[in-house]
Parts: C-alpha cells; structure tokens; sequence
C-alpha cells in the first residue's frame, strides 16, 4: 500500500469512512498523509474487530454536518499490551 495526501483520500474514496495508518498530522491533528488501510461507506465496516496493532486514525471524506469541521474522526496511538 502506498502513502497518499488527505487531498488524494477524498478523491479516491469520496463519502467514505477510512481507517488510517502510518500517517502525518498537521499541527491542528489533520491528516497530511497516510496509508488508507480500509474504507468502506458503512462506519461500522471500517470499525469492526480485529483492531489493527499499531497507530491508526479514522476520517471521513464527506461534508462534515458539524460546522467549521474539516475532516471527521480520531487518531488512536497504539498501545503495547501488557503480557500476563
């Protein structure tokens, strides 16, 4: 899978939620560039199980209804599970 900008995103997957990996964020928290590792119209597709175990962030390509929202979602640092 290849590194695209947010621009490139929107394009390529436009109205889609995306699941982001390897990704740079601006210094707001918007996405610059990343790796789309899934994408689908339905949330819960992008969302489901298994997780994957490193950095993701999840966006939408759409118009946000929120005002002044340029790009939907969250990023979620990875975290390192403790071992028994």
């Amino acid at each position: 899978m290849k590194k695209i900008t947010w621009e490139e995103m929107k394009k390529e997957y436009p109205d889609e939620w995306l699941l982001i990996t390897e990704f740079d964020l601006d210094k707001y928290g918007h996405i610059l560039t990343g790796i789309v590792d899934r994408h689908s119209k339905e949330k819960a597709n992008v969302y489901r199980l298994p997780g994957l175990n490193k950095p993701t962030a999840f966006r939408y390509t759409g118009e946000s209804t929120f005002a002044g929202l340029s790009q939907v979602g969250w990023a979620r640092p990875h975290r390192a599970h403790a071992k028994p």
